[in-house]
């Protein structure tokens, strides 16, 4: 189960819920792997548990959702507005490639998008947005359910293989 801080939690919420009616995007860094079976804490053996999830070293890194403009200048080309559909900016997506994190050694933990008013699922969209096969370990990509004045759902789901495509995973908010 991966392991999210509560702080990035709260600052994705608060970022969700500033923007809302609107779609909010972003994107997370941290020096650890959460999905890595081999870090997690093991309940069956507290004394040998070890909680790879430093908080420290988490970032949450909002981004502008340019949907809106997209829809304005081509509606045909992007028939859904930013209520229901989101697009990083040129410089967010330059940021996430060619960006340099801190702390040192920080990558790009998983990306994140709200659906207002909606519940928290991976729709078509999302799986065909999703910027798979350039990272490894793979990013998670968390949906969050927000209405006006606070986020009801978190869920995450994973990229694993052509075969099975995405898989939701429970997280666990630590």
């Amino acid at each position: 189960m991966p392991r999210l801080p509560r702080t990035v939690y709260e600052d994705m919420a608060a970022h969700a819920v500033a923007e809302y009616p609107r779609e909010c995007c972003g994107f997370l860094t941290g020096t650890d792997d959460p999905y890595d079976p081999a870090n997690l804490a093991n309940p069956a053996n507290p004394v040998n548990s070890v909680d790879p999830v430093d908080p420290e070293s988490w970032r949450v890194h909002r981004c502008r959702n340019i949907q809106d403009e997209l829809h304005a200048k081509d509606p045909a080309e992007h028939p859904r507005d930013a209520r229901t559909a989101y697009a990083f900016s040129r410089a967010d997506m330059e940021r996430l490639f060619f960006g340099e994190f801190d702390p040192p050694g920080a990558r790009v933990q998983g990306f994140y998008h709200s659906h207002p008013d909606a519940p928290a699922y991976f729709s078509e969209k999302d799986r065909m947005d999703a910027l798979t096969g350039w990272l490894d370990p793979e990013p998670g990509y968390l949906v969050l359910s927000v209405t006006e004045d606070a986020v009801s759902d978190i869920k995450m789901f994973r990229w694993v293989d052509d075969e099975t495509g995405f898989e939701e995973l429970p997280v666990e908010l630590v």
